[in-house]
């Protein structure tokens, strides 16, 4: 668990991406610059293996508005094995360029307490379906909340007029986060790292493009600094009174679900983009193709990254089994269900648990199932609509 020791109003902005090469050490040392330039005690952590964030620092200029910068090398660890960040008292804002490939189970070492969590994302098919996954954990496993609007994603190196951008806006435009930003692939980036700038940094004449389009970068983060963090902001999965083994079956069950969904999502996405960029000279035909498939599966991913995880357990439940039929033995029974996710079937007793949930009641057309002083009720080939 990571542990930040120092300002008791320090807000805390951390950078996620679990593949290399997204972006994701840019877009930290631009964030930190942004608010150095503004008159801002700013630090920046380097959690990378790499050490991106800390060559940049080591290239900046003592002239430059000061940034204060701690490598992981550099934590220890206390008594209780936590991660101690021990920060300055005059530092305000901390930027936390988060190590690539982080485990599910550990984003919410970063992510519990802090203001902006940002997602940069290439258009590809890899970055893609990295970012897919993800998002999947930050919602299940982390349950970073959407509805405080802490999480944005920021299209990153795009350029406009390409095929794979249009593919990228409107994959984004399913995930129902919010698109916070998009940054063209500009060279001015790899020109402010060399020289420990960040682009507010640059002459203006050279970024007049680049900064119109952080304008909105920085009013999203402007917006989520300026806003308190509830009690939902530093909620951890352990403080919830879900045993820890359902909460490991339902979450965990989901996420390799939604990782199924992108993974079809991706390929079919491939796949379209292909397919576009094929030289047809028939009007006609390419007027009469189906639509898209990747567009349906994209919403199935929408389906299971976003409304299941701000459902409760009933509603999953109810989201992922329909009851198919009843069989009836004297006094007991047997439940036939369709597993949604899996579009497979499966049989239980009733005396026996459906991840989790216990056998209430059963009738030849419905099943009630309780947990915990819940019930939700089943009913024969009922049809689900979102």
């Amino acid at each position: 668990m990571l542990v930040f020791e120092g300002s008791a109003s320090l807000r805390r902005i951390v950078v996620l991406n679990p593949k290399g090469g997204s972006g994701k050490t840019t877009l930290a040392f631009n964030l930190a610059g942004y608010l150095a330039t503004t008159g801002r005690k700013v630090a920046i952590i380097d959690m990378d293996q790499q050490g991106s964030s800390t060559r940049w620092l080591h290239n900046r200029s003592s002239e430059l508005p000061a940034i204060f910068g701690i490598s992981a090398a550099n934590l220890g660890f206390d008594a209780a094995e936590n991660l101690r960040v021990a920060l300055p008292e005059e530092i305000e804002y901390v930027v936390v360029d988060a190590p690539a490939g982080l485990p599910g189970d550990q984003l919410i070492d970063y992510t519990c307490g802090a203001h902006a969590i940002l997602v940069p994302v290439l258009p590809s098919d890899l970055d893609i379906h990295a970012a897919t996954r993800l998002v999947s954990e930050l919602l299940l496993q982390a349950q970073v909340s959407r509805r405080n609007k802490r999480l944005g994603i920021v299209a990153n190196r795009v350029k406009e007029r390409t095929i794979a951008y249009q593919q990228l806006r409107k994959f984004l435009s399913r995930l129902s986060i919010p698109v916070i930003g998009h940054i063209r692939d500009s060279q001015n980036y790899a020109s402010a790292a060399k020289n420990g700038l960040c682009i507010h940094e640059m002459p203006r004449s050279r970024v007049v493009k680049d900064l119109a389009q952080w304008e909105a970068v920085s009013l999203w983060l402007e917006d989520r600094l300026a806003t308190s963090l509830t009690a939902r902001d530093l909620l951890r999965p352990a403080d919830t009174e879900m045993p820890r083994r359902r909460r490991r079956l339902q979450t965990g069950t989901l996420v390799a679900a939604v990782a199924a969904v992108a993974a079809i999502c991706v390929s079919l996405w491939s796949l379209s983009t292909m397919r576009s960029q094929i030289d047809t000279s028939s009007v006609d035909q390419r007027a009469a193709a189906p639509l898209e498939p990747a567009a349906s599966m994209e919403y199935a991913v929408e389906e299971l990254v976003v409304k299941s995880p701000s459902a409760g357990p009933g509603e999953m439940l109810r989201n992922r089994w329909q009851l198919r039929g009843v069989a009836q033995r004297s006094e007991s029974g047997v439940l036939i269900l369709r597993d949604r996710v899996e579009d497979t079937s499966r049989r239980i007793s009733d005396d026996a648990d459906l991840d989790g949930w216990v056998v209430q009641d059963f009738g030849a057309d419905y099943a009630v199932f309780a947990q915990d002083g819940e019930e939700v009720r089943l009913v024969l080939n009922e049809e689900i609509v979102h």
